[in-house]
């Protein structure tokens, strides 16, 4: 009965200490805020989410195919500051730089061949804020567009 009575304890202990993982959340959100944000294209049922603060970079690689309509969308938290995204091909030739195109947080694309592609992601350092970096949620999401 003891030792059960210490496991008991243990848990509560440790739930208690521990923080709730905030990935899940974060998975949700995007989801649910990002993806009528595709529209008229549609959803290919894969995102990446993950939560992310000002000074971090993340990368996400997808395979794209010739001739298909794309639009590639980075959504983020309201909280973060503006996002910065880089699309290069496997020959780190860059596609598309936002930062070159007005910060925007989306691209709409059509590959000229089959290939992979990497999406690199920044969170911008804000000089105001560097003591304490913005925390927030970052969603990659692609659509397709119908023929």
């Amino acid at each position: 009965m003891r030792h059960i009575l210490a496991i008991t304890l243990l848990s509560v202990i440790v739930a208690a200490v521990c923080p709730p993982d905030g990935t899940a959340q974060c998975k949700v959100f995007v989801k649910g805020a990002c993806i009528p944000v595709l529209n008229p294209y549609i959803h290919d049922g894969s995102y990446q989410a993950a939560i992310m603060s000002e000074g971090e970079e993340a990368e996400v690689y997808k395979t794209v195919f010739a001739g298909q309509q794309y639009r590639l969308y980075v959504c983020v938290d309201q909280v973060m500051p503006d996002v910065e995204f880089v699309v290069s091909d496997i020959h780190r030739n860059i596609l598309f730089d936002s930062r070159k195109n007005g910060n925007v947080r989306q691209w709409d694309f059509r590959p000229d061949a089959s290939q992979q592609i990497k999406v690199t992601v920044r969170i911008p350092v804000r000089k105001e804020n560097n003591e304490n970096p913005t925390i927030g949620c970052v969603g990659v999401f692609f659509g397709l567009k119908e023929k």
